[in-house]
Parts: C-alpha cells; structure tokens; sequence
C-alpha cells in the first residue's frame, strides 16, 4: 500500500509545474462527460414525452439542447485529449532528461554493471508506460468521482431506490481493480523485468552479431532469446488473465446492474411512484453514468506495468553516486604533477590496488605496465574520479583530487582508451567533441597531429564522412587516430593514454609516438601499454602486480635489476 501510494505521489509531483493545464484538460472532461450525460438525458426524455404524445410543445428547445449537448462535447474532448496529452509529453521529456542527467551523475560505476538493454528500458520503454497514468488515469479517476456523485445525486431526487443501486454498482466496480491490486502490481513488474532481460538479449545479439556468427554461436543466442521470449510471454499471458477476469466482473457487474434498474424502475412505474416520462432517463442515466466508472477500471487495469514501470525508473533517479562532488577548488591549466600516495581501492569487494604509490613529474612520461589485472586501468580511472580510493590519495600539485569540482578536474585530463567509441557523426564533429568551439582549421591540425589526414580525406565525404554506429565504417587503427585526435585537440597538462596505438601498424605506431613526443613533452602523461616501443621510450615505468607496485624505474634499470620485469618483458611483450 506504501509502494502503491508513493508511485502516485511522485507522478502527481511530476504535473505540479503543469496545474495549470491539467485543470483546464480535468475541465473539458468533466464537460465532456457531462454533455454526454446531458445527451442521454434528453434523448430519454424525448422518448418518455413521445410516449405520452407530448413532444411537440417542447421540441425546439430540446432539438437545441441536444444539439448543444453534441458540440459541447465534440469540443470538450478536443480539449481534454489536447491539454491532458502536452502535460503527459512533457512530463515524460521531463523524465527523460532527468534520468540521462542521473545516469551522467553516476555513470560509470553504474552504467558498468547496468546492461545496455536494462539502460534503454528505463529511458525509453518505461518512461512511456508512465503516458497512460499522467494522460489518461489522474484526470479519468477524478470526473469518474465526480460524475458518480452528482449522479447519484439527481437520480436520489427521480428514485432513491435506483440511486442505492447505483452506488452499490459504482462501489463494486471500483472495488474490482483495487481488490487485486497487490497482484496485479507483482504480475506488472515480472513483466516489466522479463521485458527488459529480453530487449537486454535482443540489443546485446545484435551488437556482437559480428562476433556471434564468426564463433558459431547463432544456435546458443537463438535458444537464449527463445528462452528469453518464452519468459515474456508467460508473464504478459498470466497478467493479461488478471486483466481477463477484471473485466469479466466488471462487465458482469454493468449488465445485471442495469439489468435491475429495467426491472426495478418498471416496477416504480407500475406502482405509481415512479412518472413514465422518467423512467427512460432513469434507466439511461443508470447506464451512461457507468461509463467514466468503466473507462477508469480499465485503465486501471494497467496500473500493474505503470506502477512497475515507475519503480524501475525511480530506483535509478533515486540511485547514489559512487563519488561525491563535495569539491569547490579549480585547478589552474598549468604543468602538473600528479601522486599516488597509498592508495588502495577494492571494486565489490575485491582488491584491485594495494598500497600504491608512485610519482609523475610535470613534462614526464610514465608507463604502467603488468599483467591482464594488475591494476594498471584502475590507476587510470581514479585518477578520472570514477571511482574514489578506499585509502591513501591522489594529489594534483599536493592538493587532494578529491578538494576539486570533478567537472574541473576532468577538464585537466585527457584519455584515449583502448577500445574507442565514435557517435553515429561525421567525423569533424568527433573529434570536435574533444573541443565544442574548435574551428574546422583546429579540427584538421590534431588531425595532421594524429596521421589521419591521409585516411580521412580519402573518405566518401572527407571530414564530412558519418563514421556509423561506434564507428563501424572505420578500421580499428582509424578510430584510434581519431581518438588521438580528439586528445590533441582537447590540449589539456594531463593525458592519459590506455593502449592507445595498439591496432596501429608498426609505421603509424612510430609515426604517431614521434608525433605524441613533440605534441606532449610539456605534459604530464600516463601511458598504459604492452608495446616494448611505448615502454622502452618512457621516462619512468611502473610496474605493477596482482595491484602493488613491485617496482619502478627506466627500461634499463628495471632490467639490471627486476626479474618480474624480465620475466614480463620475456613473456608478454608484443614486439620484444
């Protein structure tokens, strides 16, 4: 009941800005359904009064009135369906924003252990089941209410008796949808739950097609979303049988309801104490005012997937973040020297640093090398604060990282990470990202800069060339130039550089090292790499093991003196 009235509070809060609209679109349904009342009304009026033969004396003005009624109401949903609709549009661009704002907020760690697909159900998906309440649900419950009582009220003055059976129909059928509420909202979140695992298993076979059909996995991916597909039908099936009975009750309830006022009212009439010319307005009133009440228990129906729905995008709006922006200080563009003073950091539990500490110089470059695992990437993205240390600190010239606005201090910091990421764009505008206000002049020096030049003027399109989804239409070693582009471009006193040449040949690795040693020997750099060229033109190199430095120093030094160090280079190292 708590969880069922807090889904309602919030998406009532999500229309507060929008009162004003929704009060006009409640208006022209309360109009609405009063025209159509009025409608019915008077058509059984007229058939009372052509019962008794007195329709002429009063034609005029009923045809008027009738006719009034059909206009009223032709404008009144117009109405309705138009301010009812903007308010529920904007409130779910509202929400949109809002949730791509908090997962910006918390991303990476959560955005790590979210699956694409689940991102997308809560951005798309569930976002638009929340149209039914705001549109259809909040303003149907109150003119339901309202049309029932002021119903009752008038049929209490034309026969009390029929009045009572009114209320009890009313009553009944509001009590349907509530009396299985608490099963209709379980059954709903199965299915929203099966629904994103399957859109989940659709987005990630479709992404790794390429991969799925090179290793011979059609047959598995094909079972996993016919599993998949089978567990959606089965919770749609068993929440479409909730909604099957609800509706069968309340069709059930409607019939013998007005089945009763027929038989009822023609016994009032034949006792006397009920006018004959009434009687069919008894009878049609009792059937019309039914249905706001029938069209709210079918929304109502749906309650189940929109509470569903709002859980799962509430849980993410109300998610923490990992790191807290408690900074206030602005790092200053100037050269930088970074430390890492005992750090250690556990991801679930697991430690992946351990006492680490390590110094890089203003205009030096650094290498951290080990194996798969050491911890070298995790250096990377601490320093990026995606993450905060468990112990110790990372300094930027002696001030703490975490003293500093996190905007600030990625806007010191520039990464080019192994596997990159290119927007459906043109390729100006991908390497523009690294600099929104960079002239097309700036845009083609860091590409120069780069070595992609060449490759980019021999495209379709040159600059113009929309590179596909993640870059599809380029080789590996062409995104990566991109990349490096980007960086370049970005010109900030740290970079830092995640096996960022290796899907180069061996000419543009060389090539664009040269070119990265001119470009960044004012800069304070941290390379992670595998390559014996990168490490072997380093300044210093850190080695790290299973998350402790176990040693550092220069490329000779480390092989005077370090047998891990010459055990990796023996056994790991590409180009040794």
């Amino acid at each position: 009941m708590k969880n069922w009235k807090m889904n309602i509070q919030n998406l009532l809060l999500t229309m507060r800005p929008y009162r004003g609209e929704m009060s006009v679109a409640i208006l022209c349904a309360l109009l609405k359904q009063a025209s159509v009342i009025g409608a019915a009304a008077l058509t059984s009026f007229v058939v009372g009064l052509a019962l008794q033969g007195d329709f002429r004396s009063n034609r005029t003005i009923l045809i008027g009135s009738l006719i009034a009624c059909i206009l009223i109401r032709a404008i009144a949903f117009f109405g309705e369906m138009y301010f009812a609709h903007d308010v529920a549009f904007r409130v779910i661009r509202n929400y949109r924003v809002s949730l791509y704002d908090k997962i910006c907020m918390i991303a990476p760690a959560y955005t790590l252990r979210t699956q694409t697909g689940q991102l997308g159900q809560s951005l798309v998906a569930d976002v638009e089941i929340l149209e039914l309440f705001l549109a259809h649900t909040f303003s149907s419950f109150l003119v339901a209410c309202a049309v029932t009582v002021i119903i009752i009220g008038v049929l209490f003055h034309i026969s009390p008796i029929l009045s009572l059976f009114l209320f009890a129909a009313a009553v009944l059928l509001y009590w349907v949808p509530y009396s299985r509420r608490k099963q209709s909202d379980r059954e709903g979140e199965k299915q929203r739950g099966a629904l994103a695992e399957a859109n989940t298993a659709l987005v990630e076979s479709v992404q790794g097609l390429r991969e799925i059909t090179t290793l011979r996995g059609t047959e598995r991916f094909k079972e996993m979303i016919h599993e998949r597909m089978s567990r959606l039908y089965a919770s749609q099936y068993e929440y479409g049988k909730i909604k099957g009975n609800e509706v069968m009750l309340t069709h059930l309830i409607c019939g013998l309801f007005t089945a009763s006022v027929m038989a009822i009212g023609a016994l009032l009439v034949r006792s006397g104490t009920l006018r004959m010319t009434m009687y069919p307005v008894a009878v049609m009133l009792s059937t019309v005012v039914l249905g706001p009440v029938m069209e709210l228990t079918t929304v109502a129906q749906e309650l189940g997937i929109v509470f569903a729905a709002s859980n799962r995008v509430q849980n993410t709006l109300q998610q923490l973040p990992e790191v807290v922006d408690e900074g206030t200080l602005d790092p200053v563009k100037q050269e930088c020297q970074v430390r890492f003073e005992d750090v250690s950091f556990s991801y679930e539990e697991e430690a992946v640093l351990k006492q680490v500490s390590f110094t890089v110089a203003p205009k030096q470059t650094v290498v951290l090398v080990g194996h798969t695992g050491a911890g070298k990437s995790t250096c990377a993205n601490l320093l990026l604060r995606y993450w905060d240390v468990d112990q110790g600190r990372i300094t930027i010239n002696g001030t703490d990282i975490r003293d500093y606005k996190i905007a600030s201090l990625r806007e010191m910091i520039s990464a080019v990470q192994q596997e990159t990421y290119l927007f459906h764009d043109s390729v100006k505008e991908n390497i523009r990202i690294g600099k929104t206000d960079a002239s097309d002049e700036e845009i083609r020096l860091a590409a120069a800069k780069a070595n992609a030049t060449e490759f980019i003027e021999e495209l379709p399109e040159g600059y113009d060339t929309v590179t596909g989804e993640r870059g599809y239409r380029l080789s590996g070693g062409q995104r990566q130039r991109i990349s490096i582009a980007r960086t370049l471009l970005r010109d900030t006193p740290i970079v830092i550089f995640d096996e960022a040449v290796s899907n180069l040949d061996t000419e543009n690795e060389k090539y664009i090292q040269d070119t990265l040693r001119e470009q960044l020997k004012n800069k304070t750099v941290i390379m992670i790499a595998h390559r014996l060229s990168t490490i072997v033109a380093a300044d210093k190199i850190i080695m790290l093991d299973h998350g402790r430095v176990v040693a550092q120093g220069s490329h000779e030094d480390l092989l005077a003196r370090s047998e891990a160090y010459r055990s990796l280079i023996r056994n790991q190292l590409i180009q040794y």
